[in-house]
C-alpha cells in the first residue's frame, strides 16, 4: 500500500473528509451514550431517594413500639417497583428489624449492618437515616438493579452505532464528490503544465475558473509563465548573439557538461585545433598536446573538473604534419544560484605569434644583440641561481671578469664596424673555450663575464684562464687586416670569497683592475688585501669631502725654465692636501680615489680658480712676465665634464688674467679613450686661446697620425726618458726624435725630471725648449715662489750688467 504521501490530492482529500467525520462522529457518539448512563443512573437514585425517604418517615413509629409486621408491610411496598432488589430496616443497634427481598436476590439482609456488603457494580445502594425527634432511631438500606439502564443503553448504543456508520458512508460519498470542486482546477493547471512542457512554448496560459486561492495561484502561475517567456526569450536572443560572436571570435569557444562531454565549440576553436570534421571530444583534442606539456594541463584539468578550480596555461599542440603552436587555453565552472555544477566554458588562443614576439623580446632582453651572448640583466639571474646552489649542494663556482686591453684605440683607429667584428670573434672564441653548461657574457662595451659552474679547486679556473689567455692572444684576421688584442682577467670564487652576487661582481672587477696594474694580458684571483684597498679608498673619499668643505689643499709650483737662457717662462701648479692629522699628502695618494668618486671635478676647479689668481697676482706685480703661463693639470673627469670650458672661462674672468697666461695639461691617455671626441673639445678651449698641452709624452698610445690633428701648443717629455740620460742611449734617441718632430709640428717641448747637467746639456744641444726638475728647482710654496722670482730677478739684472758693461757706467 502506497504512504499517505504517495497518494494523489484526490485521494488525500477524501481520506481527510472521511477520517475527519469519522473521529467527530465517534466523538459525538461516545460523549452521547456516556450521558444516557450517566443520567439514567441519576435518575435511578432520584426514585431510590424518594422511596427510601417516605419509607423511613412511616417505619419510625413501627420501629419505636417493635412492630415487625409494620416494618414488613413498609418495605413491602417498596418490591412494587421491579428495580428494587432487597431493602432491610436496622434499629439503633444496627440489628436488623425487617427486610424483604426480590426474587432475584439470593444474598438476603444480613443481621448486622456492619456486614452487610454488595460488590456487585450492576446496583445502585442507599441508606437513609430513620429519626424520631431529630434522634437516629435506625436506618433504612434500599438496594436497586441497573439493569433497565443497561438495557436501554445498549439499545441506544447499537442505534448510535448504525447511525455512524450512516454517517460514514454519507461523508464518503460527499467528500468524494466535492474534491472535484479543488482537484478539477489543479488537474487542468498540471494539463498545461504538461502541454508546455511538451510543446516548450511559454506563451500557453492556465484558465482561471473562480475567484478563490486556486484562481489566484493560476494568476500567478500566468505572471511566473510571462516572466519565463520574457526571460526565455531574452536567453534565446543572449544565445543567438552568443552564437554569432563566438562563430566571428578570433578566439576558440568550448564548452563542456558536467559528464565531461564537450557540448558546444565554435568554427575558431576547430581552426586552432586542426579538428575541423569529426565530433570533438576530449580525449582526441588533449591527443594533440605536446608530450613536454600533457602531464602539466592534466593536473590543471583535474583540479578544474574535481575541485572547480579555474585554470589557465599555455601548451603546444602539435598539427598533423608535425608544426608546432603555441595556444593559452583557459576554463572555469558553471554552477547554478543553488550551487549545482551546470558544466565548463572555456577558450582556446593562437598565441603563436605572440610567443615569437615574446622570443624575441626575451633576446632582446636577455641576450646581447652583437654577439649572441648573454647579457648582464641574464647573467646576475644565472648568478643568483648559481650561489644559491651552491648553498644547497656545498659545491664551488668561479666568475671571471674580463676586460679587452686597449679596445677603445683599436675601435677609434679601426672604426666601429671593424670593432664590433673583433666583438663578435672575441665571444666566439670565449664561447668555445668553456663548458656548455658555462656562461659566457657581455655586460657592455669591451667587458665580459664568465661564470664557471661546478669547479672543483682554482687550478680548473687557472686551466680555463690560460686557455682564454692564449686563445686570444692568437691575432685575430678581420677584413684583411691583422689584430692583436689581450684581455685583463679578474676571478673570485664562491664560497670562498662570498656568497653574495653583487660582492662577487665588485671582487670580480677589482681583480680584473689588479691585472690591469700588473701590465695587462694576465689574470689575477682576487684577495682579500683587494677589498683593504676598498675600505682604504672609501676613507681617503670620506676625508676628501671634509678637504674640499675646509679648503685643506695646498698649491705648490714648480717652475719652468727656459734651457737656452735660463729665463722663467712659467710655473707648473702641483697640489698637496694638508690633512690635520696626517700632515702633506702627494697627490698620487689621493688623485686617483677622487677621479674615480668624480670629487676631482671640485678638487680641479679650486685648483684652477687658486693657480689663475696666483698667477695673475705675480703677473701685475711684475715678478712674473706677461707672456708666462701656469700650467694646471686635468684629469679625465674633468676633461669629460661638458661644463669645463665655462667653468676655466669664469675663472679667467674672475682672476683677470689673459687666457694666453694658462696652459691646461692632459695626458695621452685621456686624448686615445674617444679620440673625435677629444679633439672637438681641445678645439673648443684652443678658440679661446688657453694653450694646450700633452703631459708624459711617450708613455701612452697615440699614434703620428693622431698628433697631427690635436690642436696641442706644448709636448712635455716623460720623466722617464730623461731620467737615464746620457747613460741609456736608446732614452737619449727617443728625446731627440721627439724634440726634433714637436719642432717640425710647430709645438714647443717641454722636459720633465731634469736633475743632472749632463741631462740640462743633453737637451740643450737638442734644441729642448724649456726644462723643469729638481735642478732646476723643486716645487715652491707660494712664498718660495715669491722669494724664488725675486732671487731670479736680481741674478738677471746682475748678469745682464756683467754681460753689458755700458750699463755699468750708466
Amino acid at each position: 500500500m502506497k504512504s499517505i504521501n504517495a497518494q494523489t490530492v484526490r485521494t488525500k482529500l477524501v481520506m481527510i473528509a472521511v477520517t475527519t467525520s469519522t473521529l467527530i462522529l465517534i466523538i459525538t457518539t461516545i460523549a452521547f451514550l456516556t450521558l444516557e448512563l450517566f443520567f439514567g443512573h441519576q435518575d435511578l437514585s432520584k426514585k431510590i431517594s424518594v422511596l427510601g425517604q417516605v419509607i423511613a418517615e412511616r417505619s419510625t413509629a413501627a420501629l419505636t413500639f417493635h412492630d415487625d409486621e409494620l416494618l414488613h408491610s413498609n418495605l413491602s411496598s417498596l418490591l412494587v417497583d421491579s428495580s428494587v432488589v432487597k431493602s432491610c430496616i436496622y434499629d439503633e443497634e444496627k440489628v436488623l428489624a425487617a427486610s424483604i427481598s426480590a426474587q432475584k436476590d439470593q444474598q438476603g439482609c444480613p443481621q448486622m449492618m456492619g456486614t452487610l456488603k454488595t460488590n456487585e457494580t450492576s446496583f445502585v445502594e442507599q441508606y437513609f437515616p430513620i429519626k424520631l425527634d431529630n434522634q437516629v432511631i435506625g436506618t433504612l438500606y434500599i438496594a436497586c438493579h441497573n439493569g433497565d439502564i443497561i438495557n436501554r443503553f445498549k439499545q441506544v448504543s447499537f442505534f448510535a452505532v448504525f447511525v455512524l456508520f450512516g454517517a460514514i458512508i454519507i461523508a464518503l460519498l460527499l467528500a468524494t464528490r466535492l474534491q472535484r470542486i479543488v482537484t478539477s482546477p489543479l488537474r487542468l493547471l498540471a494539463a498545461t503544465i504538461s502541454d508546455i512542457i511538451q510543446r516548450n512554448d511559454f506563451s500557453i496560459r492556465a484558465n482561471k475558473h473562480h475567484d478563490d486561492e486556486l484562481g489566484h495561484l493560476a494568476d500567478i502561475f500566468n505572471e511566473l509563465l510571462s516572466k519565463i517567456e520574457s526571460e526565455h526569450s531574452s536567453l534565446k536572443s543572449s544565445e543567438e548573439k552568443f552564437r554569432k560572436l563566438t562563430s566571428l571570435s578570433p578566439v576558440g569557444i568550448f564548452q563542456i557538461n558536467p559528464a565531461g562531454e564537450i557540448i558546444y565549440v565554435n568554427q575558431r576553436w576547430r581552426e586552432i585545433n586542426n579538428i575541423k570534421h569529426q565530433e570533438p571530444d576530449l580525449q582526441s583534442w588533449f591527443s594533440n598536446i605536446h608530450p613536454e606539456d600533457a602531464p602539466a594541463l592534466n593536473k590543471l584539468w583535474h583540479r578544474l573538473v574535481t575541485e572547480h578550480e579555474d585554470m589557465a596555461c599555455e601548451v603546444r599542440l602539435i598539427a598533423k604534419n608535425g608544426s608546432i603552436s603555441w595556444v593559452y587555453i583557459q576554463a572555469t565552472s558553471l554552477h547554478s544560484k543553488e550551487g549545482k555544477l551546470l558544466g565548463f566554458l572555456g577558450s582556446v588562443s593562437d598565441i603563436s605569434e605572440l610567443k615569437k614576439a615574446q622570443i624575441q623580446m626575451e633576446n632582446l632582453a636577455f641576450y646581447d644583440p652583437l654577439t649572441g651572448l648573454a647579457n648582464r640583466r641574464l647573467f646576475k639571474n644565472r648568478l643568483a641561481k648559481a650561489v644559491k646552489s651552491v648553498q644547497r649542494n656545498n659545491s664551488s663556482i668561479a666568475l671571471l671578469f674580463l676586460d679587452l686591453d686597449q679596445f677603445k684605440r683599436i675601435n677609434d683607429t679601426l672604426g666601429h664596424n671593424m670593432g664590433d667584428a673583433l666583438l663578435k670573434e672575441i665571444a666566439r672564441r670565449l664561447d668555445y673555450n668553456v663548458r656548455e653548461n658555462d656562461t659566457v657574457c657581455r655586460i657592455g662595451g669591451d667587458e665580459f663575464t664568465i661564470l664557471l659552474t661546478d669547479v672543483n679547486n682554482t687550478n680548473d679556473v687557472r686551466i680555463v684562464a690560460d686557455k682564454i689567455l692564449h686563445s686570444l692572444s692568437r691575432p685575430f684576421m678581420l677584413n684583411g687586416q691583422e689584430i692583436i688584442s689581450t684581455v685583463s682577467i679578474g676571478i673570485t670564487m664562491t664560497p670562498e670569497d662570498s656568497i653574495n652576487p653583487n660582492t662577487l661582481m665588485k671582487n670580480a672587477d677589482l681583480a680584473m683592475y689588479r691585472a690591469k696594474e700588473l701590465g695587462r694580458n694576465n689574470f689575477q684571483f682576487f684577495s682579500e688585501d683587494m677589498n683593504t684597498a676598498i675600505l682604504h679608498n672609501l676613507e681617503v673619499e670620506k676625508e676628501l669631502n671634509i678637504a674640499i668643505k675646509r679648503n685643506q689643499f695646498v698649491l705648490m709650483y714648480q717652475p719652468k725654465i727656459c734651457i737656452a737662457d735660463n729665463t722663467i717662462t712659467g710655473v707648473e701648479t702641483l697640489v698637496r692636501w694638508r690633512h690635520p692629522e696626517k700632515g702633506i699628502i702627494p697627490p698620487d695618494n689621493f688623485i686617483p680615489i677622487a677621479e674615480e668618486t668624480g670629487q676631482i671635478i671640485k678638487i680641479g676647479a679650486w685648483v684652477l680658480e687658486h693657480s689663475c689668481h696666483e698667477m695673475g697676482a705675480l703677473i701685475r706685480e711684475g715678478l712674473m712676465p706677461k707672456n708666462a703661463k701656469v700650467a694646471v693639470n686635468l684629469s679625465a673627469k674633468q676633461f669629460s665634464d661638458p661644463n669645463l670650458l665655462q667653468t676655466v672661462l669664469d675663472i679667467l674672468i674672475q682672476s683677470k688674467i689673459d687666457p694666453l697666461n694658462l696652459e691646461l695639461e692632459i695626458t695621452e691617455s685621456i686624448i686615445m679613450d674617444d679620440v673625435e671626441a677629444a679633439i672637438k673639445i681641445m678645439e673648443a678651449i684652443k678658440s679661446k686661446g688657453i694653450h694646450l698641452a700633452i703631459d708624459d709624452f711617450g708613455t701612452g698610445y697615440s699614434s703620428l697620425a693622431y698628433l697631427k690633428r690635436f690642436p696641442i701648443d706644448v709636448l712635455k717629455v716623460d720623466r722617464s726618458f730623461v731620467s737615464d740620460i746620457p747613460e741609456d742611449k736608446t732614452d737619449m734617441a727617443i728625446t731627440s726624435a721627439v724634440i726634433a718632430m714637436a719642432h717640425k709640428l710647430s709645438m714647443k717641448v717641454v722636459a720633465e725630471g731634469i736633475e743632472t747637467q749632463e741631462q740640462l746639456d743633453f737637451l740643450r744641444e737638442n734644441n729642448c725648449d724649456d726644462g723643469q726638475g729638481y735642478l732646476l728647482s723643486r716645487p715652491l710654496t707660494l712664498p718660495q715662489l715669491h722669494h724664488f722670482l725675486v732671487s731670479n730677478q736680481k741674478q738677471t739684472k746682475v748678469k745682464s750688467r756683467l754681460e753689458n758693461p755700458n750699463d755699468l757706467s750708466s
